[in-house]
């Protein structure tokens, strides 16, 4: 079941994130960060547990290295 719903919550994920294309250049990138972050961690997140606890963290720790990186 959990499986299922993966791709499609990418998927809308990756077109909310889309309309943020005219920002300026640290805030793209902030929100790239953050989408691979949960793209990643929602993955991990399905085999080891808490799926909501997993992307949480990945989104924040994504879109924070970038901010601290760029």
């Amino acid at each position: 079941m959990r499986r299922t719903l993966v791709l499609p919550a990418l998927i809308t994920a990756g077109l909310l994130l889309s309309a943020c294309a005219d920002t300026y250049s640290t805030r793209q990138h902030v929100l790239s960060g953050g989408g691979i972050g949960t793209g990643l961690s929602s993955r991990t997140a399905l085999y080891d547990g808490c799926v909501s606890c997993g992307v949480g963290v990945g989104t924040g720790v994504g879109a924070g290295t970038v901010y601290l990186v760029d």
